[in-house]
């Protein structure tokens, strides 16, 4: 995808969570959109410069010998950030409603089997999770999130598929 597909296709997907009612969602994205992306990078004295003139290498472009030997020369390993692509932030978007859609629904049926209080007559039955934000958060984000509907394996292996096909295209 181009990066008007892209930003096409991320504006879809933030359409799609707001009329969802999940504008706490976008509240979460749109903080870590802001935030960047953290990059470790090398800070390194430049080579046969005469004055103090630093340069910074990315440490995932750089072999691990190369990395060891500049730790030895005394360069230092600082962490840095970048703005998101357009890819990352359809991604981001992307695998936000993947784990609300898919995941949650998951951990909710697991948490309520761990928490089954089958044969167990001191303990009162759990029927549902809730999932409750930061004490912290105002406004629309402090609402609580009950998982009403339940899945259909079929249905959920399907939204997989999509989910997959959709992150493909966003590749290509």
């Amino acid at each position: 995808m181009n990066a008007t597909e892209l930003r096409e296709m991320e504006d879809l997907l933030r359409d799609a969570i707001r009329s969802a009612g999940l504008d706490w969602l976008l509240d979460e994205l749109d903080t870590a959109i802001a935030t960047g992306v953290a990059e470790e990078k090398l800070l390194q004295r430049r080579r046969g410069a005469s004055t103090e003139e630093y340069e910074a290498l990315a440490v995932a472009e750089m072999g691990t010998d190369t990395f060891h030997r500049s730790l030895k020369r005394g360069a230092t390993v600082v962490v840095t950030t970048r703005p998101m692509s357009s890819q990352e932030r359809t991604e981001l978007h992307l695998d936000a409603l993947r784990r609300l859609v898919l995941e949650l629904p998951q951990i909710e049926a697991e948490s309520l089997k761990t928490m089954g209080s089958e044969g167990d007559r001191h303990r009162a039955p759990v029927h549902n999770v809730r999932f409750v934000p930061d004490e912290e958060l105002t406004g629309r984000r402090d609402q609580t999130h009950e998982l009403a509907a339940r899945l259909p394996e079929d249905t959920r292996v399907r939204l997989q598929g999509l989910f997959h096909e959709v992150r493909e295209e966003i590749n290509q």
